[in-house]
């Protein structure tokens, strides 16, 4: 699948080179190849794909669908890694990942994303502020920041290439590391070009390559990659300053973790963090604005409350209330707007098995997953 994404015929890959994939580590060719690991056909076939593949995800991001999304589900997912970098080839349907405030305190990932958009799109919000990617375009992705977006939103499979290493591989190069995360390199710059070029051609070259070539190369990627994103590092910090990127940041992750404070609103906030209402308004603009980012993220935690299983016995009005919707008939109308269906419909296809949302992996299969490789990186 690398291949395919990079669009560049692999070098020296002879017909059936490539060990069995598999659900699980496929293992290493020699001693001196790095690590494999692939999704079976059969096994996406037997388990569902949108399970296998998020199960492969691993505890990276969590993955939120509606039923419909879940049924209309395929990717893939193909990763080789050494212990100190870890390239993936990424496929799927539309489908929203987040990493909110509780993943990043449960998995405690420190890496960096450099993710290269090969075909479809991305469009959230970072901790910085509102991105888009299309085809060509290079996005950088702090993983002890919070992300919340949406892959395809024509409709189209998203396809890309990422390279993910350790923050302290981007450090010697990256001046201001905080403002990387969330910043998007348009492909038809000769920065995003530049960088985009050189990860197809890793990917491309991915399987012939030992350890040894793949931690080197990799040291060169990140390198020139820095030294390409300067120009725009330093723009972003002269526009925002550190003060105002350090206020937003703080009120964003305020208000994940008090979506049921009733105080949660433009007066309250302004209040906690000693601002006026009009730097609020301007620090959010980027996102929809204050009111509209409170409410997304609200709904998104109604969702998950209305599907989720130990949650399945609490009345879909209380729900709605504690999270501040004024009575069940707003909070249905707003809930069916956004996802498609009603709070009630969600649950009934969630309890009926639609919507797996608390996928229980073996340890074996955690283990060699995204999330679990990524845990390795640094260690060796």
């Amino acid at each position: 699948m690398l291949s395919r994404i990079a669009g560049t015929p692999l070098v020296n890959h002879p017909t059936g080179a490539l060990p069995a994939s598999g659900s699980a580590e496929a293992g290493d060719l020699t001693a001196n190849r790095p690590r494999h690991l692939g999704l079976a056909p059969r096994d996406r076939a037997l388990r569902g794909a949108f399970v296998v593949w998020r199960e492969a995800i691993g505890s990276v991001f969590d993955v939120a669908a509606n039923p419909a999304e879940i049924s209309a589900f395929d990717g893939d997912l193909e990763i080789y890694s050494t212990h100190r970098v870890l390239l993936s080839g990424i496929a799927c349907a539309p489908i929203r990942l987040v990493r909110s405030p509780a993943t990043i305190s449960r998995d405690r990932r420190d890496h960096f994303a450099l993710w290269l958009v090969c075909s479809g799109g991305l469009a959230g919000i970072s901790a910085r502020s509102a991105f888009h990617a299309g085809p060509g375009d290079v996005v950088f992705l702090d993983l002890q920041q919070t992300v919340d977006f949406m892959t395809s939103l024509s409709g189209d499979t998203t396809e890309s290439l990422v390279l993910w290493a350790p923050r302290a591989r981007w450090l010697s190069s990256i001046s201001d590391d905080d403002i990387l995360h969330g910043l998007v390199l348009s492909g038809a710059s000769p920065a995003g070009a530049m960088i985009g070029a050189s990860l197809r051609a890793f990917a491309a070259n991915a399987f012939p390559m030992s350890v040894a070539e793949m931690n080197s190369l990799t040291d060169g990627l990140i390198e020139m990659a820095a030294k390409a994103v300067a120009p725009s590092l330093a723009a972003a910090g002269a526009s925002d300053g550190p003060s105002a990127l350090a206020s937003f940041v703080a009120i964003r992750r305020y208000i994940d973790r008090n979506l049921t404070s009733t105080q949660l609103d433009a007066d309250g906030l302004a209040k906690q963090f000693g601002v006026s209402r009009s730097t609020l308004y301007r620090l959010f603009e980027p996102v929809g604005g204050i009111a509209g980012y409170i409410r997304r993220q609200r709904l998104h935690r109604a969702y998950q409350e209305v599907v989720a299983a130990e949650t399945s016995n609490a009345r879909l009005g209380q729900i709605g209330y504690r999270l501040g919707f004024g009575t069940l008939g707003a909070f249905s109308r707003t809930f069916r707007a956004s996802f498609g269906v009603s709070p009630r419909e969600a649950r009934k296809a969630a309890l009926a098995g639609a919507r797996p949302v608390a996928l229980k992996a073996d340890p074996e299969r955690a283990a060699a997953s995204l999330g679990g490789w990524l845990a390795d990186l640094g260690k060796a």
